[in-house]
């Protein structure tokens, strides 16, 4: 006698109802059904069922040997129904990313690569929004105010605001603006973003809403490394998100100016195409959010 395959029946058979309904769920006639649970209650000198013409229902050595089989049963229909699956997470994620953004990233995909070994993720990092429809990408984590593209999915993980900074030693040969309008008389670092060639513009506070400046730029450059690298040797005074420059700000190599000016914050979204997310492109989705939610406080 198969105690185990009887165990699987007897659990369909109580969980259905009646033998009829049980070979159904188990592709086979109600006869064999019968057949089995009766070759097995005589082999164990115990009946499991009452029987009649109308209803069918447990007894009491039927209820105790339930109870007892129900979890093992069940563990192993879910273990066969694994068989031939894929183990974890695994597969390749392309991620299109802010430069700015890279210590952030970078932290929370080493965690999650060292969970998930057969998960391989694809990071390039630029300052410009990649065309998620296309196929190339899976996944875009970009600083902007807003997203206005309807066809993607955005999820805003964190403020960023904008703040304007330079190195002291630039401050002490130049001075420091105390206003806007006193960056007419300083160096300026700007960034063309390298997608469009439109120069980023600089934004400030005003009455009922934001200025936007296309200052005269002394430096021009096609990124925030950059950007930001220039800044701390002393060529000018620069603007960027403030996640770009914490430990330089921390560290006192660069300090910041005309902060009672400073524009309402841009935001870092996640973008993705519409569609089915599987398990490797949830993962890193959901490390993502992880990775920055410190910075929604």
């Amino acid at each position: 006698m198969d105690t185990l395959r009887a165990a699987v029946v007897v659990l369909r058979v109580a969980e259905a109802g009646s033998f009829a309904a049980a070979a159904r769920l188990l592709g086979v006639t109600p006869a064999a059904v019968a057949r089995l649970v009766g070759r097995f209650e005589e082999a164990h000198g115990a009946r499991l069922f009452r029987r009649s013409t109308r209803a069918l229902s447990l007894t009491p050595d039927g209820e105790r040997f339930l109870a007892e089989v129900r979890g093992p049963a069940l563990a192993l229909a879910a273990a066969a129904s694994r068989l031939g699956a894929p183990v974890g997470v695994a597969g390749t994620v392309r991620v299109t990313a802010a430069a700015s953004l890279a210590p952030t990233l970078l932290h929370a995909l080493a965690s999650l690569l060292e969970r998930h070994p057969a998960l391989r993720v694809e990071l390039a990092l630029d300052d410009h929004f990649a065309d998620l429809g296309g196929g190339r990408w899976d996944l875009a984590v970009r600083i902007a105010p807003r997203i206005a593209d309807a066809s993607i999915l955005a999820r805003r993980l964190a403020p960023l605001p904008l703040i304007t900074f330079a190195s002291p030693t630039y401050l002490a040969k130049h001075g420091v603006p105390q206003a806007p309008d006193d960056l007419v008389r300083h160096r300026l670092i700007g960034v063309r973003l390298p997608a469009t060639g439109r120069m980023m513009p600089w934004l400030y506070r005003a009455p009922g809403g934001t200025r936007r400046l296309q200052p005269d730029f002394a430096l021009v450059v096609d990124g925030s490394d950059a950007m930001r690298a220039a800044a701390e040797l002393g060529t000018g005074i620069a603007q960027a998100g403030s996640e770009s420059t914490a430990s330089l700000l921390a560290s006192g190599e660069l300090v910041t100016v005309l902060d009672a000016h400073a524009p309402p914050p841009w935001a870092v979204w996640m973008l993705r195409a519409p569609g089915p997310a599987g398990s490797a492109l949830t993962a890193v989705m959901d490390a993502v959010v992880a990775a920055f939610r410190p910075l929604r406080k």
